[in-house]
């Protein structure tokens, strides 16, 4: 895994290349940068509807949470963050709750 930055973009490497609904994911551009609280509203929407009344007191710190706001920086739908491999995946969640505890 390797990291990259375009302006206030970030290009994140996956470590292994993996297969998401038919296509190759080498790497993602993350964008926190550009995200709007509509954004961060929207994520804990779908977050909220996703937990069922199981809510976390502070999502920012729930990885399941944090991947909605990943998928959001890099524009795919959320079970392509899923989909990555642990390694890749925490590391991606990590990006999230530093963006969002900053």
């Amino acid at each position: 895994m390797s990291e990259e930055t375009q302006g206030a973009a970030e290009v994140y490497t996956f470590a292994k290349p993996f297969t998401f609904e038919g296509q190759e994911i080498k790497e993602l551009t993350l964008n926190f940068d550009d995200l709007s609280g509509e954004d961060i509203i929207a994520c804990d929407r779908l977050y909220r509807a996703e937990q069922r009344g199981g809510i976390s007191l502070a999502p920012e710190m729930d990885k399941a949470y944090q991947a909605y706001v990943v998928a959001k920086a890099a524009g795919v739908h959320v079970g392509l963050i899923r989909a990555a491999k642990a390694k890749d995946f925490t590391s991606l969640t990590l990006r999230a709750r530093n963006f969002l505890l900053l």
